[in-house]
């Protein structure tokens, strides 16, 4: 323990030696090197012993490194390790925080307990794991997993023989989980982390996705499909992705992957059977859930079952499909009070939405009027454009050399149409295709008169609604606003750099639910340390956590073998340390317990 060690001797007697700062190493301590006195010739000598038992379990002890007389010892201390040989560097903090967490779930047995594997090599839990850390901190493929675990210290936490981390190995390991396997995994998962970190559970958010996939058109794959592709990526086939999550740091509670060109209502109505199913594991905790999505998950039958179902809801209306609620007078609306609600007003009132009458809330918001207003302006912007592009294209048809197609009315209005299309800017941007002189004109505008009126009476409103009559206008409102929640799950598995659910290397449908399970972990587990840690009173982004405790690193520093004999060869002597850490990866290392996971602890 103390051969190539800078220290400070305080003492040394008959029994034992003092070193470091005041620290005891009795020579009989177990399972660890120790320094041991001993008499030879009537001098006192040391030497770095260790023990263990023999095949008859009897204590032995066996001589690692003599070291000489005190004298000796002294001097081999105040020289030092000399000049190291080099030195390897080890992803430690983040590695170790979400391992910590990974244990407390108990991620690995419970996907062990759900396979049929025998007991030979790594478990399908250990490989998961090994993805699952992989996505929150470092995005790769499997090709490059081999590369990236080799320089972290899951070589010495989670140890894999060599070979056993080829891309096919693991693709092998994923094959044991199909659909009902992860599905069963996901719910004893929910519910130990349900009880392990008691979530709160009074609102739940529920809303879909899609991520682009790179396969071919050849390919067999009935999830990734072409649909509505939230890229804008047209040219490329999608999956979707379903998620429930907590508003206590967006923690995902619910998880399904299907088929890219479905619309959002139709995989709602498919997953609210299992909805119910989750509520079960809910209810010890909480007795009133409050389930909240968006507009594109409403239809009849699925209000009809959330009607029959244990949850309570808050949705939201397509505005252009209540005009009658559009209508109702400002003067009617009454401002909500407090510093969370600034320029928010409320009109509340009761309607038969979906077979019954329903609370309704509407809401005006100054922010979202802003918002809207920017975002009207940016598309008109380039709306016009358009439109004076063609406006030139079609004059320089008329003139000599023009080589293109002449145009056509018919044409030229279809064409225009495409271009003024879209939410509220049609309303106001007129466009006017007419003929004169055997020449067709092109005329557009902006109408005034239009523009206004739809900013009074539609813009920076929304329709709200709920089951619930008990609930207030700003229990309604900031439930409502909660779906941000889910939002910002989403926008977190689509960074590249963290979790990155895209590009997806997988091209079977087996190995994109599975794809989808470890990156939806690798969210989970990003989650609860951000819980955490904002539970130690330390005020960082998720993003921010992680790159704090990726900049805590274990250093082993490798010296040449100690030897008077500069022939005589041997292993280098290994020193393992850490980085200097900051005051804030010092908090985060106490804080979370990391100490456990130290090489010479």
């Amino acid at each position: 323990m103390l051969a190539g060690r800078s220290a400070c001797i305080l003492g040394i007697n008959q029994d034992m030696v003092w070193v470091l700062t005041g620290t005891v190493f009795p020579w009989y301590i177990r399972n660890m090197a120790s320094l041991q006195p001993y008499t030879s010739g009537g001098k006192r000598y040391y030497r770095i012993v260790e023990s263990y038992r023999d095949e008859n379990k009897q204590p032995r002890i066996r001589v690692l490194r003599h070291l000489g007389t005190a004298d000796n010892l002294v001097r081999m201390l105040a020289e030092g390790p000399g000049k190291a040989l080099y030195a390897e560097a080890r992803e430690f903090g983040a590695v170790a925080a979400l391992l910590e967490i990974a244990e407390a779930i108990d991620l690995v047995g419970t996907i062990d307990r759900h396979v049929e594997k025998r007991d030979q090599g790594a478990t399908v839990g250990q490989y998961m794991l090994l993805a699952t850390i992989n996505r929150t901190v470092a995005p790769t493929s499997k090709r490059r997993l081999a590369s990236w675990y080799s320089g972290t210290i899951l070589t010495r936490l989670v140890p894999f023989k060599r070979g056993s981390l080829r891309s096919q190995r693991f693709w092998d390991h994923m094959r044991y989980l199909g659909a009902e396997n992860l599905l069963a995994i996901e719910k004893e998962l929910t519910t130990s982390i349900v009880e392990k970190y008691n979530l709160n559970l009074g609102a739940l958010f529920y809303d879909a996705t899609n991520f682009d996939t790179f396969l071919s058109s050849e390919n067999p794959s009935r999830l990734a499909k072409r649909g509505h592709a939230k890229s804008k990526r047209t040219d490329l086939r999608i999956i979707g992705l379903a998620l429930m999550v907590s508003s206590d740091f967006h923690v995902p509670l619910f998880s399904r992957v299907y088929e890219g060109n479905k619309a959002d209502s139709v995989s709602f109505s498919e997953v609210l059977d299992d909805l119910v199913t989750r509520y079960q594991i809910f209810r010890q905790r909480c007795r009133k859930i409050t389930l909240v999505f968006d507009k594109g998950n409403n239809s009849e039958d699925n209000i009809k079952e959330l009607d029959g179902s244990p949850y309570y809801f808050i949705g939201s209306l397509v505005p252009t499909q209540h005009k009658d609620l559009l209508s109702i007078q400002l003067e009617k609306f009454r401002y909500l009070p407090g510093s969370r609600f600034k320029g928010v007003r409320v009109y509340r009132t009761e309607k038969e939405v979906f077979g019954k009458k329903r609370t309704i809330v509407v809401t005006r918001s100054q922010t979202l009027l802003r918002g809207q207003v920017r975002g009207i302006r940016q598309h008109l912007r380039k709306k016009i454009a358009a439109l004076q592009l063609l406006q030139k294209k079609l004059a320089r048809s008329y003139q000599p050399g023009w080589s293109g197609k002449p145009y056509t009315q018919d044409g030229l209005e279809k064409a225009t149409g495409q271009i003024v299309s879209g939410q509220y800017v049609n309303e106001f941007l007129w466009v006017k295709v007419s003929k004169r002189g055997g020449r067709l004109l092109l005329k557009f505008g902006i109408d005034a008169a239009s523009y206004r009126n739809l900013k009074r009476r539609v813009l920076g409103k929304r329709i709200l609604f709920t089951d619930n009559a008990e609930f207030t206008n700003e229990e309604i409102v900031l439930g409502y606003r909660g779906q941000y929640h889910v939002e910002q799950a989403f926008k977190d598995m689509k960074d590249p750099y963290f979790i990155g659910f895209s590009p997806n290397y997988h091209w079977t449908d087996q190995m994109i639910r599975v794809h989808g399970f470890y990156c939806v972990m690798a969210l989970t587990l990003s989650c609860l340390l951000h819980r955490k840690v904002d539970h130690l009173g330390i005020d960082l982004s998720k993003t921010a956590i992680l790159r704090e405790l990726q900049g805590i690193k274990e250093i082993d520093n490798y010296y040449p073998p100690q030897s008077t004999d500069p022939l005589a060869g041997g292993r280098p002597r290994s020193e393992n340390t850490m980085t200097k850490m900051n005051p804030v990866q010092e908090k985060l290392f106490k804080g979370l317990g990391l100490g456990k996971f130290l090489k010479n602890r």
